[in-house]
């Protein structure tokens, strides 16, 4: 019997194995890979709507603090000071306020674009990018939607309501503008290299933006003017408030104002009407209704003087120093023309919409679209045909080289001559070699021989091979 120190089931060299313990997946590269980018692209979209949701909460708090108001307004302050931040709306008592100063929109803008283009500006893929686009626009519809389901709550008990859904819509182009800004022209022309759109489009978005911009500069300017040339109706407006806070306060929000009126002056010069409620002022005519008090609207006129229509000419001439300055084709033109008519239509929704009793606040949206293109366009063509005009596209001339054509005989007969030639030539090169064949044998007699026994040597092995039936192989 064997021992059970020596039976093979305790045999030294035997080792037990252990039962492996069940360990946790591991993570697939795309799912890594998705969420390095998450990681990557959170804190540049999360970093700035932070801050302004913070910003937001203070500004609420020292608001109900400073006007004696109870604590129970705070969730329904946050939230509509939220829907004003980002140009959406508020609503309340049966009234859309969608007129909304754009100052601290436009800089909230201007801050989410700085920050995707510092994201992006080095090395992005098209995965990065659909990520980017993802929390850059859901974010703000997470916190856009917090913000309706607040005031929906308060408004049992306060006299707030939710706004429309089509004016919360203008918070989703809100933060589309500053994703088409903060990408950036570079990242435009590699998306444009990459799917074969023609690179000179980022050319006309360029030449759009210059126009916009100064155009912009200079109605800012003319909205500046009217201002100190009709302030005696702007320090009229603020006499009907005693304590300073009040003066301070209308003050302020004419300066957040400000770039709605510079929106208004830009259509006014281009031939827009702007209605305000029953009000309609243009170039052409003015007819005015009791206005809100505030300050900034003393840059309205009362009237439309008789040389107010020459103030059209000032786009004209913004549109031909672009032009002139940055020239460009004919198409790169009429494409920043398309452009520019489109970009002004979202700045035109963002300073416009409902105030109350007045209803529609804002621009003749169809005619400023039709205008700014116009303008653009028309300029863009004269300027291209007085280009072409001043440097005409020289063709040089060839001059024609005379062929002679051979007849046709002619041609027969050098074909005839070229074939016999090549027939002579293989001729002549089969005799060269059967002569030199002929040398060779008359100055090595003696292979001969041996070149015959080698095959006889080939030869008796394949006779042999014949003589298997019973012949005799010693006669062969």
């Amino acid at each position: 019997m064997m021992s059970k120190k020596n039976s093979s089931q305790t045999r030294p060299g035997q080792i037990r194995r252990r039962r492996p313990k069940p360990q946790a997946p591991a993570q697939t590269p795309q799912k890594e890979a998705r969420q390095s980018k998450l990681l990557r692209f959170l804190p540049t979209v999360l970093i700035p709507h932070g801050v302004a949701v913070l910003l937001v909460i203070i500004l609420a708090v020292a608001s109900l603090m400073f006007t004696n108001s109870s604590m129970v307004n705070l969730s329904a302050t946050i939230a509509q000071l939220w829907l004003s931040l980002n140009l959406g709306a508020v609503a309340g008592s049966g009234e859309v306020i969608s007129v909304l100063p754009t100052l601290p929109g436009f800089i909230f803008l201007w801050a989410i674009a700085a920050r995707i283009h510092r994201a992006v500006k080095d090395r992005v893929s098209i995965a990065d990018l659909g990520v980017l686009a993802a929390l850059v626009l859901g974010i703000p519809l997470a916190l856009t939607a917090i913000a309706a389901f607040m005031l929906f709550d308060a408004s049992s008990v306060l006299n707030v309501e939710v706004p429309p859904i089509t004016r919360l819509l203008r918070v989703m182009l809100f933060h589309l503008s500053a994703l088409f800004l903060g990408m950036g022209p570079r990242l435009w022309q590699a998306l444009a290299r990459r799917y074969g759109a023609p690179e000179w489009l980022i050319d006309a978005i360029t030449q759009a933006f210059r126009f916009l911009i100064a155009f912009g500069t200079v109605s800012l300017v003319s909205v500046l003017v009217m201002t100190a040339i009709n302030h005696s109706a702007f320090t009229a407006t603020m006499q009907g408030y005693d304590d300073s806070a009040s003066v301070v306060a209308l003050i302020v929000l004419s300066i957040l104002y400000l770039p709605n009126m510079m929106i208004f002056a830009m259509g006014n010069l281009i031939g827009s009407p702007l209605y305000f409620g029953d009000a309609s002022i243009s170039v052409f005519s003015v007819h005015s209704v009791p206005l809100p008090p505030l300050p900034i609207l003393a840059a309205l006129p009362s009237e439309a003087p008789s040389w107010a229509v020459a103030l059209l000419v000032i786009p004209a001439i913004i549109a031909t120093w672009v032009c002139v300055r940055n020239p460009m084709r004919l198409a790169v033109n009429t494409t920043a023309a398309v452009i520019s008519a489109l970009c002004f239509l979202v700045l035109a929704v963002f300073a416009g919409g409902t105030l109350g009793v007045y209803n529609y606040v804002g621009l003749n949206l169809l005619a400023s679209v039709g205008l700014v293109f116009v303008y653009f366009a028309l300029v863009g063509l004269l300027i291209a045909g007085i280009d072409k005009l001043r440097n005409p596209v020289e063709v040089k001339s060839v001059k024609a080289v005379p062929v002679v054509e051979p007849e046709p005989e002619e041609v027969e007969e050098d074909e005839e001559e070229d074939v016999e030639e090549e027939v002579d030539e293989e001729e002549e090169e089969v005799e060269e070699a059967v002569e030199e064949v002929e040398e060779d044998d008359a100055e090595d007699p003696e292979e001969n021989p041996d070149e015959e026994e080698s095959d006889e040597e080939i030869e008796p092995e394949t006779e042999a091979e014949e003589t298997n039936d019973g012949s005799e192989a010693e006669d062969r």
